[in-house]
């Protein structure tokens, strides 16, 4: 055999090699996330109970215009969601676009969030898990599901994922925001201040609405911002939202961003398709 030939030999090994390693590793990632959502099942207690104008009573007028809005309103009351989304993310101020599709599973009567991440950065997939699990934050992710690119944890992540699942019930699982661990403060007709607590954190955001009655914005300083030296700032952070769409009777918006506000400027570093949106499941898909 000429040398030629032993080179590509050991070159096509070494693809597959790295294939495979990809592969498995892919595979590492998807099964970690579902073993998470199925715990989160084995937990779960789906009722059919209605959410009634009793229950809306005493929260702020614009936020039961808001219910009424999207037509939460004599519809069972939410413990999950199962979400689709398809959309665009950048990694930091310099960096490109990366197309994204998520998958994303939350609960609520023990806060869970699980948001599975798939993209590819210059042609090399990247795979993530951001997740906020019995009251603890993490977030990792990993370049050809194996390199370790990040892995965030600690008191300021269960921050920040706890802010991150409120966001995720005041724009997608509203009926979720009538519980006993969400209080409310009044601003005027079209703002107020929501803040959540679990498990010994409390965490804050001022929701703003349209004269429609539409959740069009969410925007909180409980969420850190990391600098690219490494730094972990406060900084306010918001994900306006538009195009409410229908499902099953419940509306939902279709379409959000999320935006860091620096002191240079606004950072706009995610743009999100919501594909689909499903209520009380009972099993993972």
């Amino acid at each position: 055999m000429s040398k030629k030939k032993i080179l590509l030999s050991i070159i096509g090994i070494i693809i597959i090699f790295i294939v495979g390693i990809c592969i498995y590793g892919a595979w590492t990632m998807r099964t970690s996330y579902e073993d998470k959502v199925n715990k989160a099942f084995s937990t779960l207690e789906v009722t059919q109970d209605i959410l009634t104008q009793e229950d809306i009573a005493d929260l702020p007028a614009p936020v039961k215009k808001y219910l009424h809005y999207v037509g939460a309103v004599g519809k069972p009351k939410v413990h999950n969601l199962h979400m689709k989304i398809e959309g665009e993310m950048k990694q930091g101020l310099d960096k490109p676009w990366m197309k994204v599709v998520v998958d994303q599973h939350n609960f609520y009567d023990q806060y869970t969030r699980l948001f599975y991440i798939k993209g590819k950065i210059f042609g090399i997939p990247l795979t993530g898990i951001d997740s906020y699990i019995e009251g603890k934050g993490r977030m990792l992710i990993k370049l050809a599901s194996v390199i370790k690119v990040a892995d965030e944890s600690g008191e300021k992540m269960d921050q920040a994922e706890l802010v991150t699942l409120l966001n995720d019930i005041s724009l997608l699982s509203p009926a979720a925001l009538v519980d006993s661990r969400i209080t409310w403060n009044s601003i005027d007709d079209q703002r107020v201040e929501c803040s959540i607590e679990d498990k010994g954190m409390k965490v804050s955001a001022i929701l703003y609405f349209n004269t429609e009655g539409a959740l069009v914005d969410f925007v909180t300083e409980d969420r850190y911002y990391t600098t690219s030296d490494g730094e972990s700032i406060k900084t306010k952070w918001s994900t306006p939202v538009k195009d409410y769409q229908t499902v099953n009777g419940v509306k939902f918006p279709a379409y959000g961003e999320g935006i860091w506000h620096l002191e240079g400027g606004d950072f706009v570093y995610a743009k999100f398709h919501m594909k689909l949106a499903e209520y009380n499941v009972t099993k993972l898909k």
